[in-house]
């Protein structure tokens, strides 16, 4: 994870402002500004400061993988972007033509990242509160994918995935294609069905 990912998802998830965590740090709050748009990369010890200030800390896990906060930080790179992209997933198997395939695609990296980590390695991939995407959907179907796999082995689930509670007087899929599938329901973990998050188990495989 970039010094900037976890700058922006400390602070998101502690619920401070730039200022506000600028005068804790006692870090000038254009130097916080420009940390976490990725044009200063700080020391270690600023990093650190930062991270007491906003009451985190930096935990080492033995993967490489990616894990939820970096995920959501690419998502929210995807859908910034304001341009469509084109072209295909790497198996060839979805035609990915918008900004949304790409988001769905990147998801889905993440879902392969927790299925291929088991125990205390997979939690780790959870710790991190993202920072908000942008899109509230897709904040609510990272937590919902979170938890889906850690109750697969029956592992403790943090704190920030359970307050993403979604809508689910108001379903929502992604828009991976362009055609409409109807989803069949039954399909569909229940972890993301509660939040209103339409995606079906199946889909969560690696394409």
């Amino acid at each position: 994870m970039t010094a900037t990912i976890l700058a922006r998802s400390a602070r998101a998830a502690s619920g401070l402002s730039q200022s506000e965590l600028a005068l804790r740090s006692g870090i000038a709050g254009s130097s916080l500004s420009l940390i976490e748009h990725g044009k200063r990369e700080p020391t270690f010890a600023t990093l650190e400061t930062l991270l007491r200030a906003a009451r985190r800390s930096v935990v080492t896990i033995p993967t490489v993988r990616s894990d939820a906060a970096r995920i959501a930080a690419e998502i929210s790179a995807v859908l910034r972007a304001g341009a469509d992209f084109s072209g295909t997933s790497s198996g060839g198997a979805i035609p990915v033509n918008s900004n949304e395939g790409w988001a769905f695609l990147h998801f889905i990296q993440l879902a392969d990242n927790l299925a291929a980590e088991v125990g205390a390695t997979r939690v780790g991939l959870t710790l991190t509160e993202p920072a908000p995407t942008g899109s509230a959907p897709w904040d609510t179907a990272i937590a919902a994918l979170c938890e889906y796999r850690l109750n697969a082995d029956a592992l403790p689930v943090p704190a920030w995935i359970n307050r993403q509670t979604g809508s689910p007087d108001t379903p929502w899929e992604p828009r991976t294609e362009d055609y409409d599938i109807p989803v069949d329901l039954a399909q569909v973990p229940p972890e993301f069905l509660s939040r209103g998050i339409l995606i079906e188990a199946a889909t969560l495989e690696s394409v």
